[in-house]
């Protein structure tokens, strides 16, 4: 007669529902990790398109800046009685009394 180890029945069911609660939980895990990966990409996205945004908006700062600091030059300039004289006869074409005014023509 051969000998067969037999597990009890109880024993046995015990390791089915332990494997079934194991799997459950490999699933639910997967599933979580998967949504978070989702996520995860999503965030990349919305970062990349972000940063691409602060980086045009400190390209305006640093135009803004510039045209800033040519302004308070330009105020700085309009002070200047001469600077202002010139810009009145170059402007709006007035010449001192006694002086005859010169145009010239562009060649092209």
């Amino acid at each position: 007669m051969q000998a067969r180890a037999t597990v009890p029945s109880s024993k046995r069911s015990a390791s089915i529902g332990s494997k079934r609660r194991l799997r459950f939980l490999l699933i639910f895990v997967l599933c979580f990790m998967s949504w978070a990966a989702v996520n995860i990409w999503g965030q990349f996205a919305k970062l990349h398109e972000k940063s691409s945004v602060v980086a045009n908006m400190e390209q305006q700062l640093v135009e803004a800046n510039k045209l800033k600091e040519q302004t308070k030059r330009e105020i700085a300039r309009l002070h200047n009685d001469e600077y202002l004289d010139q810009i009145i006869r170059r402007d709006f074409h007035y010449s001192k009394t006694g002086e005859t005014p010169l145009s010239v023509s562009k060649s092209q």
